[in-house]
């Protein structure tokens, strides 16, 4: 029963590797493969057979006229073009505004002052026991102005504004 099965296993597979493949264009213009093309199309017998292989270190049977020699190609360095950037911006001045400046007041926050004004232009750690530190807000050319503002423990105690470049 089993050499039985067997016969019969390599005929299918044999018949299944015969069949012939074929390609035609439909009315629509799409392109059709199938073992049986239709009779009112004219269909071109395509080759199924491997096209490439992938050498495996094995033995293998290649004329020696198909064998090319193995070029050896060089590393090629990618070209690196350097291009300069800006030169380097000093660190921008926002100031502080009028508006901004008269609706602060002391007793206020940090983090009120810091909301309603942003981070200072400068700032100076008076004294690291109490937490007192200074921020200064620079004049601008719209706005000449200084504004200093002293913290104490994270609240204002005292605001300046001095029209000084």
């Amino acid at each position: 029963m089993r050499t039985l099965g067997g016969v019969l296993l390599c005929i299918v597979a044999g018949t299944c590797a015969g069949a012939e493949a074929y390609r035609w264009v439909d009315e629509r213009g799409v392109v059709n493969y199938g073992e049986k093309p239709p009779e009112e199309r004219r269909a071109q017998p395509v080759d199924t057979r491997p096209g490439g292989t992938i050498e495996t270190g094995g033995r293998y049977d290649v004329k020696a006229a198909d064998r090319q020699p193995l070029r050896i190609l060089e590393p090629q360095v990618p070209q690196v073009v350097v291009v300069p950037g800006p030169p380097p911006a000093g660190p921008t001045v926002r100031g502080m505004e009028f508006d901004t400046y008269i609706r602060l007041q002391r007793g206020m926050t940090e983090g009120e002052l810091l909301v309603r004004a942003g981070r200072p232009d400068y700032e100076a750690v008076d004294n690291l026991y109490d937490y007192d530190r200074t921020f200064y807000y620079f004049p601008t050319v719209a706005n000449p102005f200084t504004t200093v503002v002293r913290l104490r423990s994270g609240y204002i105690v005292s605001l300046d504004r001095i029209k000084r470049f």
